[in-house]
């Protein structure tokens, strides 16, 4: 865990090679709870060691060893935002960004919905969700632990956004129809905690969207997959098994790509939720045929570029008009 105090000051590109300092802690597989691994990543997306390993069991990909929960409560409060996004409140880009994925999220939530249905989103970032979700007719709230992000939420759209933790949220046992999280559960040290408190929130038959990275994507460069804030890796396969231990039933309306699922809620776990046997050998294979260098010696990572760069192009164009 870096020991600076990043205040509310950009994070500079040699403040994020220093080297991760934090108490971590050996933990048993989130998913099946076995205690055999892989090493499958020794260095993060800036070079700096971190150790990440392939549970042998179920093929679920974690950090060990894992920070403790004082470790990432931290991290969370005072030093993710600038780490990841190089400052501790939005910048306009990233706000346009975030509004055109509300959309997206809104739209695709929609047909699931119904005016005045209640709506908690996990990980608000600046809030563009929730303020999208109101307009939508939904009564959403938000949590989201950084100050300055959940300052900003209030502030910039009026969303109401609890700047906490989803542990320690005042929010209220079964009063919810639907939990939206999106890009956050590979970010938490006890995903398997976390669904069970969702399980709590929602109504008897309320629903999960659930949305997070796939590790597995041929398409992501090797150098980008390790993160010192994405705890855990998720695959479908993952993703579901844990879904069905928890207590929920992955719908078939779900997103046929990734890790991006709907969930129902289940009076109680699915008993055979172990689908996929095969899974951690297709995970080492994975690892073992995609490496940087066959990554960089295909067109796939300059047709990403090019992409991006047209993206940004775009939006700078946008920036300037508004």
């Amino acid at each position: 865990m870096p020991t600076r105090n990043l205040g509310n000051t950009p994070l500079s590109w040699l403040q994020r090679l220093r080297p991760y300092r934090f108490t971590g802690e050996s933990r048993p597989c989130a998913l099946c709870d076995g205690l055999e691994r892989t090493v499958v990543g020794t260095r993060d997306r800036y070079l700096m060691p971190l150790r990440n390993v392939l549970c042998r069991g179920c093929g679920l990909v974690f950090l060990d060893p894992m920070p403790t929960e004082a470790d990432i409560e931290r991290y969370y409060r005072d030093e993710y935002r600038q780490h990841y996004h190089g400052d501790s409140r939005p910048r306009a880009k990233s706000l346009l960004r975030d509004e055109r994925g509300a959309r997206e999220r809104v739209a695709l939530l929609a047909p699931l919905l119904r005016k005045g249905d209640r709506v908690l989103d996990i990980g608000s970032g600046t809030g563009a969700f929730v303020a999208a979700a109101d307009a939508a007719g939904w009564n959403a709230t938000g949590v989201e632990p950084h100050q300055g992000y959940s300052a900003f939420a209030r502030e910039h759209y009026q969303a109401d956004i609890h700047a906490t933790t989803l542990e320690q949220a005042p929010l209220t046992p079964g009063s919810f129809d639907l939990v939206t999280s999106s890009h956050v559960f590979e970010h938490l040290p006890a995903p398997q905690q976390a669904f069970a408190l969702v399980h709590r929130l929602l109504t008897s038959d309320g629903l999960f969207h659930i949305h997070v990275p796939d590790i597995s994507d041929p398409q992501r460069s090797p150098s980008a997959r390790w993160h010192f804030g994405h705890v855990h890796g998720f695959t479908r396969e993952t993703l579901s098994m844990l879904a069905w231990r928890s207590g929920f039933e992955v719908l078939p309306e779900s997103p046929a790509v990734g890790p991006n699922l709907f969930l129902r809620r289940l009076d109680q776990p699915v008993s055979d939720w172990m689908r996929y046997p095969q899974h951690p050998e297709t995970m080492q294979r994975f690892f073992a045929e995609h490496t940087a260098w066959r990554h960089f010696t295909s067109a796939t990572p300059y047709r990403r570029f090019f992409a991006r760069m047209s993206r940004f192009s775009h939006e700078r164009r946008r920036l300037r008009k508004s």
